[in-house]
């Protein structure tokens, strides 16, 4: 039976952390250069702007946890560098928290003007269509019932249109904050992990 002496399982180790390291590394740069690439052109003060950049963002965040758990890992036997990762992950999972706070908000504010963006198009129509009916002669082709087919349809869609925007800007925020929210906490929990692990040692 083979055994293994002390000195192979610490170079084992060694090798180990350094691989977790520069697969570690490499995940953070990658997010890194994908959030930077996302951004442009930057418009922050835009509502559409951050919508999509916090959905790109909980889309990735999964790579940062990741490549945060390799590094910090691989960090271990370099105590000052440990804390610095650990305090990142920290700072970085409040920053996650915060941002999921703001899906919310600009979900809200989205959903608002998407709702009277509809109503004001669809009482366009309707005041086109009652101008129309209200004319002394209608256009050639065009009857009574015909207009007043049209102002039921377009009160129809108009509704349709409404709910399915609601519907569907939910669903993107809640899954644009799960992600923020649950990443955010890993982040939170390997930060934690790592200061602990560095007054230990």
């Amino acid at each position: 039976m083979a055994t293994i002496s002390p000195s192979q399982g610490s170079a084992n180790s060694y090798s180990a952390k350094n691989l977790c390291l520069i697969v570690g590394l490499t995940c953070l740069a990658g997010f890194l250069i994908d959030m930077i690439i996302m951004g442009l052109p930057a418009n922050p003060g835009a509502l559409e702007w951050r919508i999509g950049f916090l959905q790109q963002l909980g889309d990735r965040s999964i790579v940062l946890l990741f490549g945060s758990a390799l590094t910090l890992f691989g960090m271990l036997d370099e105590r000052r560098l440990l804390r610095q990762i650990a305090l990142f992950c920290l700072v970085a999972g409040v920053l996650f928290h915060l941002a999921g706070i703001l899906v919310i908000r600009d979900s809200l504010t989205l959903q608002k003007q998407t709702v009277s963006n509809i109503t004001s198009r669809a009482n366009e129509l309707q005041t086109q269509i009652q101008q129309t009916q209200s004319a002394p002669a209608l256009p050639e082709n065009v009857t009574s019932e015909q207009l007043r087919q049209a102002s039921d349809l377009v009160a129809s869609q108009a509704s349709d249109l409404q709910r399915n925007a609601q519907t569907s800007i939910i669903r993107l925020g809640l899954f644009s904050l799960g992600n923020l929210f649950v990443v955010g906490l890993g982040l939170i929990c390997l930060g934690r992990y790592g200061l602990r692990l560095r007054r230990s040692r």
